[in-house]
């Protein structure tokens, strides 16, 4: 400042020239003109320190977007309110809001408060898609809703195969609620047809179902102007690290296996430490969520519960074991008819269920729960793969049943049992070379295959036996190879 002034100076600018140029007061130039040469020196090399007022940064960007015009001596009283550490004065706000301003948008296009982070206040919602690979090789596309708590940073993501529609949507936010046990005070939006149908000089015109679900779960939804990421952008990030953190690069097997991937990923990535707020959103969350509104008693289907490192889950003063596979991982639990159900999140399937007692304090197992299912699917492997033994190249036909179905090993296993003691030696011998040829073994292909080679045989022993020939565009006289190569094109 002081050699700004000088140099001002030195060009012939008056003091009214120069306080207007450094948007400063006359009386100030007067101040560094006068000043000896030697004290200007020493006072223009001092280093400006950190202002009390960096602390409340994010809510001055914001209300100044809101209200460009709005008074500093108003956004002053606002900020020393909300900020009693403050006591820097109403002329050192003025110097520090002055930048602000200068660094926001010059245009006259309004903004929604995106930068209120109050503990359970609101929640930035936004959709996204990806391709992914399965292990069959083929690629699909994985439609996903994410869900974010603006004050923890607590992510929720929902994923589907198909475009959302009303009912999808809402069933999205059922399981958000539970996720984050409870209901925010507002939801923030982009203009989608899902939440709004028409908007209008500001005049949204919602859609009626999903106005309806809001209006009973007890939430208020926010439209975001078009083209303006600003309003959410905290979600805006996290679909980039659905995309590009989870989605990008990994192989899946099915939908289930998306869905429980992504738990086991939402674990990892909601207890990382936040790089804005430098705090594990986990941690916030646990605070965060008391002051969540509850949610209302129809949508209480079921509730998220996390299992510690035992296997053991808490609902209502007991504890409860789950299979091993799901230790220190999340489960949805709600009660029926005095039993505790207990769900896997990914694929809603029960994977426990206990009577719930009348005391207190107990603790509730199942030594089910403590059996280790890779032994059992060990086991099961060994006993299927013995059946086998006699057949060339059997083996390899179990190998790759497990290998290529590693989330469903066990079924696959149990379902290529049951075939062996349905179908004869002859079939199995002829079936095995053609098995091995497609890209991807699975039970019910497998079944497929002993099949046509079973009414391939027949239809052989039937010509044989008789002494007309078929049809000659019968489709019974096709060669089993045919089949075979429509299953290895699928």
């Amino acid at each position: 400042m002081y050699h700004s002034i000088l140099t001002l100076r030195s060009v012939g600018a008056s003091q009214r020239e120069i306080a207007r140029a450094l948007r400063i007061s006359k009386t100030t130039v007067n101040k560094y003109l006068t000043k000896p040469e030697a004290a200007g020196e020493i006072d223009s090399c001092r280093r400006a320190g950190r202002s009390q007022f960096s602390v409340a940064t994010d809510y001055i960007s914001t209300r100044l977007l809101q209200k460009p015009k709005l008074r500093a001596s108003r956004l002053y009283q606002e900020v020393i309110s909300r900020y009693p550490e403050i006591t820097s004065k109403e002329r050192a706000f003025r110097n520090f809001i002055r930048k602000i301003k200068d660094d926001l948008p010059k245009d006259n296009r309004r903004f929604f408060s995106v930068i209120e982070t109050d503990p359970g206040r609101q929640v930035q919602v936004d959709m996204g898609e990806e391709d992914i690979d399965l292990i069959s090789g083929k690629r699909v596309k994985i439609h996903f809703a994410a869900f974010v708590l603006s004050f923890s940073r607590q992510l929720f993501v929902h994923c589907q195969l198909r475009h959302y529609k009303t009912d999808d949507f809402i069933e999205a936010h059922r399981q958000a609620f539970q996720f984050f046990e409870g209901v925010a005070e507002e939801y923030v939006y982009d203009q989608t047809k899902l939440v709004a149908l028409h908007e209008k000089y500001r005049e949204v015109i919602f859609n009626e179902r999903f106005h309806q679900f809001a209006l009973k779960a007890g939430f208020h939804p926010i439209v975001c102007e078009g083209y303006d990421p600003q309003s959410k952008g905290k979600v805006e990030r996290a679909i980039q690290e659905v995309q590009q953190g989870f989605l990008y690069g990994r192989v899946f097997a099915d939908l289930p296996d998306v869905r429980m991937q992504a738990m086991m990923w939402l674990e990892k990535f909601n207890g990382r430490l936040h790089a804005v707020t430098h705090q594990v959103p986990q941690k916030m969350w646990n605070e965060e969520k008391s002051l969540l509104k509850k949610i209302p008693e129809f949508f209480i289907e079921r509730q998220s519960r996390m299992a510690d490192k035992t296997g053991l889950i808490s609902y209502k003063g007991n504890k409860y074991s789950v299979p091993m596979v799901f230790q220190q991982r999340s489960v949805f639990v709600s009660e029926n008819e005095e039993m505790l159900m207990i769900y896997d999140p990914a694929s809603s399937k029960v994977i426990a269920s206990h009577q719930i007692p009348l005391g207190k304090g107990l603790m509730i197992k199942q030594s089910i729960h403590y059996r280790d299912i890779s032994i059992e699917v060990k086991e099961l492997t060994s006993r299927v793969r013995a059946g086998l033994e006699g057949f060339q190249d059997g083996h390899i036909v179990v190998e790759r049943l497990v290998r290529e179905n590693p989330h469903i090993a066990r079924d696959q296993l149990n379902a290529l049992r049951k075939m062996l003691d349905s179908f004869e030696d002859s079939t199995w011998e002829a079936s095995i070379p053609i098995i091995l040829r497609v890209p991807h073994i699975k039970a019910t292909l497998i079944e497929k295959v002993l099949q046509t080679t079973l009414r391939q045989d027949a239809f052989n022993k039937a010509i044989a036996d008789g002494d007309s020939a078929p049809v000659k565009e019968s489709p019974i006289q096709r060669s089993l190879n045919d089949y075979m190569e429509v299953l290895h094109h699928d």
